[in-house]
Parts: C-alpha cells; structure tokens; sequence
C-alpha cells in the first residue's frame, strides 16, 4: 500500500533525521526556498509545525552523523508532501508525470473503487476440518484480511475463501469469470501443526508464527489477483512476484509489527536452513528445481534480504547472527527500492491514500488468541 512506504521505513524519518542533525550544521537563517538541486553536504531542513524550508551546510564529516542516527538513502527518488498540517515522504516517485501515466495506463478508472473484496468460509464436509473452520469464523481472520485490503480500487469484487480441498494448498483464479483466491483448510491445518509450541528463541510466538503465516500465503495469492486485475507486466516468474508483493506488504505495517509479521511469514522456512551453518550441503531433489515456486531455502533469504534492505537497523540482527549471509547483504537496498519503484508505479495509483493510513493504523487479527487449541497442534 503506498502511503504504506511511509509508515513503516522511516516515514518522516529521514527529514526528521537530516532535521536532528540541524544542531551539528551551520544552519543559514535565510527563509528562502532551497536551490533546485542539494550540493554535497548540504541539507534543507522542513518545520513540521510552520512548514517553512530552512537550507544548511554540514560542519565536519557527515557521512559519521547519518550513520550515527540510522538514516537512510532513498534509492531513486523521494517525494515530500504536505496534507493538512502533516508532512509524508515518499522513498520513490509514485505518480511523477511521464509518458507511461499520460497515456493514460495504470490511472485508475471511475469504475474502481475501494471496498470490493468479500470472504466466504464454505463448510467442509470432512469432519476433522470442522473445529478449523469454526476457529477461523470465530476469529475473523477472513474479515481482517477483507479490512486490510480495503484501500485497494478494484475494477471487479475479489472474493477469498476458505474451503476444504482434498490438499494442502493455495492458489488465484477465476470462478466463473469472478477473480477468486482459495485458502485450502487443509494447508491451514498443516500450519497450525508446524508452529513453534512455546516462544522461539528468536522471540518468535506461536500466535506470530500463525499469523504470519497466514498473512503471507493470502498476500501471496492476492498479489496474482493484483497482477491480473490490474494488468501488471511481470519479467521472472510470477511466483517470485508474488512472493515479493506480500513481502513489501508486510514491511508497510511499522517497525515492530513488521518484524513479527516477517518473522512469524519465514517461520516455515527457518527449519530448511536452521542447522546450515554445521550442514552445508543441501540435497534437493531434480524436479524441485522446475518448480514454478522457488526452493523453501531462496524464499526464506529473498524475505530475509527485503526486509534487510528496507530497514537494515530494524533487521540488523539478521546480518549478525548470520540469516542473511555477508555475499547477500550489500545488494538487499537496491533489490528493496527496485521492487518499491514498481511496487509505486504499478500498484500505489490503485491505492486509496486515505484507507491506507487507517488500515496502517489499526492493530489487526486481535482476535486471534496467543495459544491454539490442543488438537490444532502436530499428534
């Protein structure tokens, strides 16, 4: 979600950081706007509370000071604006003019709107399944997906569901013609069956493990949904797509809702690569590798790099304790802004701004208690 950027990485943060450094520079006191381009080491300052524009020069070594507060460079580009008495940043352009939003693509039409997904829990006829789709009604999980999922301006109703289908498994299509994501009880089971019985060492609760979970194969799924409602063209495969849409949708909800929700979507994936470092060699069996879903191991890391790479102090520790290795790193912001760039050119118009800053303010699936049922775990 777009103003989604802004929540969760610094939002205001990386003026309010060049702000804080206002004290160690030889701030100029003229009020005059700033020139049209920022020498090095130089600065603008922007009052949040008279929103004048204040340009300073750096004493000493800057590069120190940025570190020393956690900034960070915003890729691309950045936009700040103002609305109402409050100032957003945006880490890439998200409707800068250009040839591709004059012709008009990618601008929504007058038919999309926001508040057009609908949640169905269809009854299983297989009585194990039955306790679980009770606790997914009593729990609301659909109808919180539905609220997050507000904001975006649908040309068509999406409809998810949960239903019973002889497997364990997940997908996007079209019913009837109607956009369509399925959740399969039985895949939901088996996560339940997998979460971590008491608090993991890395801090992460069986409630997380759930929840996170759950959010990223129903972001996953509903990425595809973006990408044909919307007309998205995809280079890769659209997996890795969709993977990577569900990623940048977690990394939107603040810093330590983020943490848990990426923490607790990788939680499956930690067992393949959790003893690595004293088992190196990993044997995979050939067909895995025509799979159109990348191996359990490239996942785990493609999540591990994203959110390295939009918040390297938030998820600093995945560096330290060696998840993410030293030949990965340094290449995680780029591949952050290269999907926040598309992320903002392709989907952001299709947002409603005003949802999304509710949706980003709203503690989501409270309902959802810190231990499950004794029968929802492994026997």
């Amino acid at each position: 979600m777009s103003s989604l950027q802004g929540k969760s990485i610094s939002f205001v943060g990386a003026i309010v950081g060049i702000a804080s450094i206002v004290s160690n520079l030889a701030m100029a006191q003229s009020q005059a706007l700033p020139p049209a381009a920022i020498a090095d080491n130089d600065s603008i300052f922007i009052d949040g509370k008279t929103f004048s524009i204040t340009p300073g020069r750096a004493k000493g070594d800057t590069s120190l000071q940025i570190e020393a507060l956690g900034a960070r460079d915003l890729g691309p580009g950045a936009i700040i604006f103002r609305s109402g008495e409050k100032l957003y940043i945006v880490a890439a352009p998200v409707l800068v003019p250009s040839p591709h939003n004059q012709a008009g693509q990618n601008v929504p039409s007058e038919s999309d709107r926001p508040n057009r997904v609908t949640v169905e829990y269809v009854v299983p006829k297989s009585a194990e399944l039955q306790e679980l789709y009770g606790m997914l009604r009593e729990h609301r999980v659909l109808e919180d997906m539905q609220g997050i999922l507000s904001p975006f301006r649908l040309p068509e109703e999406l409809t998810i569901k949960t239903m019973e289908c002889g497997m364990a498994n997940s997908w996007y299509s079209r019913e009837n013609s109607k956009p369509t994501v399925t959740l399969c009880y039985e895949l939901l089971r088996h996560i339940l069956q997998s979460l971590p019985k008491n608090t993991s060492p890395g801090g992460i609760t069986p409630r997380d493990a759930a929840v996170g979970q759950f959010f990223w194969l129903t972001t996953h799924e509903v990425g595809h949904a973006m990408f044909d409602l919307f007309k998205v063209p995809i280079f890769g495969h659209a997996e890795d797509a969709a993977d990577n849409f569900a990623g940048y949708i977690m990394l939107q909800f603040g810093k330590e809702r983020a943490r848990r929700l990426i923490a607790g979507g990788a939680w499956a994936w930690r067992m393949y690569v959790a003893d690595y470092r004293t088992n190196p060699i990993v044997q995979t069996q050939l067909a895995g590798f025509a799979s159109n879903h990348g191996q359990p191991e490239e996942r785990f890391y493609n999540l591990m790099c994203l959110a390295y790479g939009a918040d390297p102090v938030t998820f600093a520790d995945l560096t330290q304790d060696g998840y993410l290795p030293p030949n990965r790193s340094p290449t995680c912001r780029f591949e952050y802004d290269t999907l926040a760039y598309a992320f903002h050119r392709e989907i952001s118009p299709h947002i409603d701004q005003q949802i999304a800053r509710q949706v980003l303010d709203t503690a989501w699936f409270t309902n959802v208690p810190p231990a499950l049922p004794a029968s929802s775990q492994a026997r």
